[in-house]
């Protein structure tokens, strides 16, 4: 019953997903609505801090056209060197910070005051933009048992065609969420009269915890890595690192819980590099948004066409799959092969691909995954929901027929 309503919630969200919006007697895109709408509220939001604080407006009005033409410059810069438009958040970040320092410096203006309110306006931009990212499917999380799927249309208007239809865990939704709380409470640090910067920190420090921590479910592939941890890990340690400097030398308010989140995402780094060096079979590299793309482009090779030979299939990593269809007295069964180039898959990493690949393929048949010699192991998948109970487990008759059949199969 929980499951089944479960289902339903995550059914009427997928309706809500579409990369375009139907305003006006036209549509829109629906990535440019949530824009638009952010920096409405950033402009919204920012002046009304300002002017709280008893600063000018026409400062503020200055730092917003500054913020501005720093986006779209760099927007088109990166545009005309890689010949493609790449929005990353942690970049325009610094360059609108930077060069909104730089103006209030220029015009003799006190920095940390605008500063705060310019970092929260930026702030409640991106909770918008993350909203936009949900709805056309950039920035998705990695395939997951809760969370959302994207069609046909979206593929349309560029989403991963090998995830149409493909759950997945709803990371825009989550750091959307995550930004509007800190917005929030940064905005109650300005009103009640904290010290200038101390808006400014608390933002810098609670969204490079929780962009740290949940970059590990992100599974879009459109990003760098560098020693297993994405470039926004990266930058997150870095700015963490560079707000705890300036605390220490007097430049920003100093908060000692700053120094302790600090210290723990960096013990993170260093725990999660080491768990990965001495595991017997990485996880991580199996479920890498690379490695994924990879085992989805396998899988739609081998199951091409089923009526020709048995098709073989590697991945970098040295994963092997194979595709059939077994017609038995006892049932219709999808029947995958795995195994691995050095012929000693482990079960565990056996168990974590065939997970992946009832995700990708969208079947929810009853399954098992069979041992019949090591380091190979056969995923059955029932075609029909009918009956599914125990028939590939438990039936004598079943085993017998499938050890003919999958000899025939085997990698």
């Amino acid at each position: 019953m929980m499951q089944a309503k479960v289902q339903n919630i995550q059914a009427n969200l997928d309706k809500l997903l579409c990369p375009e919006v139907h305003v006006l007697h036209r549509s829109w895109p629906s990535f440019q609505i949530c824009g638009y709408t952010g920096l409405a509220c950033a402009i919204l939001l920012s002046v009304s801090l300002v002017i709280h604080q008893g600063l000018s407006s026409w400062v503020m009005a200055g730092i917003i056209l500054v913020a501005v033409l720093t986006f779209l410059a760099q927007a088109m810069l990166t545009k005309i060197v890689t010949g493609s438009e790449d929005l990353v958040y942690y970049r325009h970040e610094v360059a609108v910070l930077s060069m909104a320092a730089l103006f209030l410096w220029i015009v003799h203006q006190p920095v940390l005051p605008y500063i705060d309110a310019t970092q929260l306006g930026v702030g409640i931009f991106l909770a918008c933009g993350r909203v936009g990212c949900l709805m056309v499917g950039c920035c998705h999380g990695r395939p997951h048992r809760w969370g959302v799927c994207y069609g046909d249309e979206h593929a349309r208007a560029g989403f991963a065609p090998y995830l149409v239809g493909v759950r997945l865990f709803p990371s825009q939704a989550l750091e959307s969420l995550w930004v509007l709380c800190i917005v929030v409470v940064g905005s109650l640090l300005v009103l009640t009269g904290h010290k200038p910067g101390t808006a400014l920190t608390w933002y810098v420090v609670t969204y490079d915890i929780g962009r740290f921590y949940s970059e590990f479910m992100r599974g879009d592939v459109e990003r760098p890595y560098a020693l297993g941890f994405s470039e926004a890990q990266w930058v997150s340690v870095l700015l963490l690192c560079i707000v705890v400097c300036a605390e220490v030398v007097g430049i920003l308010p100093f908060q000692w819980w700053h120094v302790l989140a600090a210290f723990v995402v960096i013990c993170t780094m260093i725990v999660v590099s080491l768990r990965r060096r001495f595991q017997s079979v990485s996880m991580y590299r199996l479920l890498h948004p690379y490695h994924v793309k990879e085992i989805a482009g396998v899988l739609k090779r081998v199951s091409r066409d089923i009526s020709a030979s048995v098709q073989v299939e590697r991945t970098s990593l040295g994963i092997q799959l194979s595709y059939s269809y077994i017609k038995s007295e006892t049932g219709e069964f999808y029947h995958y092969t795995l195994s691995h180039l050095s012929g000693n898959m482990r079960e565990d990493a056996a168990r974590t691909i065939a997970k992946l690949i009832m995700q990708l393929t969208h079947h929810e048949g009853s399954h098992k995954l069979l041992t019949p010699g090591p380091g190979i192991f056969h995923l059955l998948i029932e075609a029909s929901q009918q009956d599914a109970g125990s028939r590939v487990s438990d039936s004598p008759h079943m085993k017998l027929e499938l050890e003919q059949q999958l000899s025939k199969a085997s990698v």
